[in-house]
């Protein structure tokens, strides 16, 4: 069932409410909720022997994940974050290219491969849309984030269709919340940007919880038609059935719209007063995006009987994607095209999972069924897709110092069957090192848009073959751990055969140049990045770096993205005051180096050659940072760009200047 959003506001003082100070646990206590969750239940336990517990970790896309590939919620509390990226952006091998306001489609990148080789997931089901292969990480709360997975890598592919670059997973909180639970999160910064956001949980009866939210984010105009208002809000039941049964279903709903300004005009707008933001022209003043989404689960997880380690999940899903595109002549300076496009996705399908752990072994099986629709009006025709995929790995400890991981997965895609498969292996010669190694060979399927793009006019022609992108990844590096300090670096080298590539050429008049999805021989991505993270006494020190070579046919150095990119902190992290005030303060910088940005077409979502480039220069910036926990809130007070550095990320979208951020959360587990 689809709520309205009158319905929504409504629920807002309801939520609200529930937000005011009660007596009870200090979430300071707990490292983080499920600790607090535990203890709760222990308690509950020895009054009431019957109390069913939840099946843990319902939604992971991998069980035994390292903890290197997970960010949980205690640490996101301590994180300087606006949404998501901002936290994957702490991971080695990510990069975001940025467009300088918040909630745009900011270009995140693994390994040097975009958003159309990253699957993008929540609860384990993927929220990429199969129309452009992409998602708007803004449209996921930071707030419903319980535990952040990434797994980079020869492994990736595994985890859902075109996760050839990586796979996201965020796992949704659903607490056991025995006594009320409640959070209330505001922040705001400059030009009228603010979010609040708002969740409550609670068991309505015995084994049943209800966990329901809401978001509000506005922004701006910094620039002419950058302004944002979105909406979201979700709603998860959990019933357990018994110890051994969970039952399950979630609705998220996202309203937005967006102004695409296209950025600056650099033609009309002279060097010195491209970061005024009064006098900069934009090259598009009427160009905006509305979208309306929804993504539903219903889902059942259940363990073997007589065994906790073996634990299967079911999950049908159905998510829905409306963009309305449109350039209307409607604002004061009108630049004479007039659009009105709406682009419809609809996906749905059911996802079998199974884990189960022996001694020295542990099996990860799974398979998916789904059925994809995608309509760009107006346009000639529906294009649909039906895709059904099996997967398994095969974790196996030979030696206490010896592991191996063969693994595989099988797609249909429309006409096309693919195999893709690899495996790795981790030697451990002491017991705070290993040194790891693997190849996998994957594939990225064409998304509708670029199978079909003829279908799509104006702005996409000559559609492609649905053959897939074949990757041949390999990696090699080492990890150390000891006390609290951590080291690892990665070497990796991608081939790609048959890339993907968007090509340009003039229309049939000879005059406009239209671009088009076409394939050249082969695309190579190779470099190295490393991450290192250490806590001595009450100074804590976190980073990472990449280097990355990017070539197309082995012939053409691509400088589409920085060769050197780098992002870390320096702070003073430590409990004062007898273990009231949990204080972390210092700086975070980041910096990349010189390389060329490409035109981002709005419309089509895609970053095009010949047409609108700019030479990015080498830059970095600094950022002050002050998180405090203190009793039930955790305070955060950030100075974005201390330096105000003039830099922009993405042709031409000027980054913010100097500004603060601040704001408060509180949490209430009572």
């Amino acid at each position: 069932m689809i709520i309205s959003s009158r319905a929504y506001l409504i629920l807002l003082p309801c939520i609200l409410l529930f937000t005011l100070p009660q007596k009870g646990y200090p979430q300071g206590v707990f490292a983080d909720s499920t600790a607090a969750d535990t203890l709760h239940a222990e308690k509950s336990d020895s009054l009431m022997p019957t109390l069913t517990k939840p099946i843990p970790l319902v939604g992971s896309i991998d069980r035994s994940l390292n903890p290197r590939d997970i960010i949980n919620d205690s640490t996101i509390n301590f994180a300087s974050y606006r949404y998501p990226g901002d936290l994957l952006e702490q991971m080695p091998g990510v990069y975001i290219r940025e467009f300088g306001s918040p909630n745009q489609l900011n270009d995140l990148t693994i390994q040097g491969l975009d958003l159309r080789n990253i699957s993008i997931m929540s609860d384990g089901i993927r929220l990429n849309d199969p129309l452009s292969g992409m998602v708007n990480l803004n449209v996921y709360p930071t707030e419903q984030i319980e535990r952040l997975e990434l797994v980079r890598g020869t492994r990736a592919f595994l985890y859902g269709l075109n996760s050839t670059g990586g796979a996201i997973n965020f796992i949704s909180k659903s607490k056991k919340a025995l006594r009320p639970y409640s959070h209330l999160r505001y922040t705001e910064s400059a030009f009228g940007f603010g979010s609040v956001d708002g969740m409550v949980s609670q068991d309505v009866m015995r084994g049943l919880n209800v966990t329901t939210g809401f978001q509000h984010t506005t922004f701006g105009p910094r620039f002419t038609n950058d302004d944002y208002d979105g909406w979201n809000a979700r709603v998860k039941l959990r019933y357990n059935v018994s110890n051994t049964v969970n039952v399950f279903a979630s609705e998220m709903y996202n309203q937005t719209q967006l102004g695409l300004n296209g950025g600056i005009n650099v033609s009309t707008t002279p060097g010195t007063l491209r970061f005024d933001k009064i006098q900069a022209v934009v090259r598009n003043p009427d160009a905006y995006e509305k979208i309306t989404r929804h993504d539903v689960q219903l889902g059942v997880a259940a363990r073997f009987p007589g065994d906790s380690n073996a634990v299967s999940t079911l999950t049908l899903y159905l998510s829905s994607n409306l963009r309305e595109y449109r350039d209307e002549e409607n604002r004061s300076n009108p630049n004479g095209i007039f659009i009105q496009q709406d682009q419809r996705s609809q996906w749905m399908g059911l996802k079998l999972s199974h884990h189960q752990e022996f001694d020295r072994q542990i099996i990860d099986l799974g398979a998916t069924l789904e059925s994809q629709r995608a309509l760009v009006s107006p346009a000639t025709a529906e294009r649909r897709a039906t895709l059904a995929s099996v997967f398994g790995k095969l974790q196996v400890r030979l030696l206490e110092f010896l592991s191996l991981s063969p693994y595989t997965r099988f797609d249909n895609l429309e006409d096309e069957n693919q195999l893709s498969y690899g495996g790795d292996a981790v030697f451990s010669p002491a017991s705070n090192l290993e040194l790891f190694g693997g190849y996998s060979r994957s594939n990225r399927f064409p998304t509708l848009l670029e199978r079909d793009g003829g279908a799509f006019p104006p702005i996409v022609s000559d559609p492609i073959d649905s053959s897939p992108e074949h990757h041949h990844l390999f990696e090699a590096g080492l990890r150390f751990t000891g006390g609290n300090s951590s080291f690892e670096f990665n070497f990796f080298h991608r081939t790609i055969k048959d890339a993907i590539l968007v090509d340009t050429r003039t229309d049939l008049g000879g005059q406009n140049p239209v671009f088009r999805f076409a394939r050249d021989d082969e695309e190579i991505f190779s470099g190295a990045s490393t991450r290192v993270s250490a806590h001595i006494g009450s100074l804590f020190v976190e980073g990472n770096a990449q280097y990355l070579d990017h070539r197309v046919d082995d012939r053409v150095d691509s400088v589409d993205f920085p060769k050197w990119s780098a992002n870390g902190g320096l702070y003073f992290w430590d409990k004062l005051f007898n273990g009231h005030l949990n204080l972390k303060a210092g700086v975070r910088g980041r910096v990349f180096s010189s390389y060329s940005g490409k035109e981002f077409n709005q419309q089509a979502q895609v970053y095009i050659p010949l047409g609108f480039s700019y030479t990015i220069p080498t830059n970095g910036t600094i950022d002050l940072v002050i998180i405090a926990h203190l009793g039930d809130a955790y305070v955060h007070f950030i100075w974005d760009n201390l330096l105000d550095r003039k830099y922009i990320m993405t042709s031409f979208y000027p980054m913010p200047e100097r500004q603060l951020r601040f704001g408060v959360s509180w949490e209430f587990t009572n």
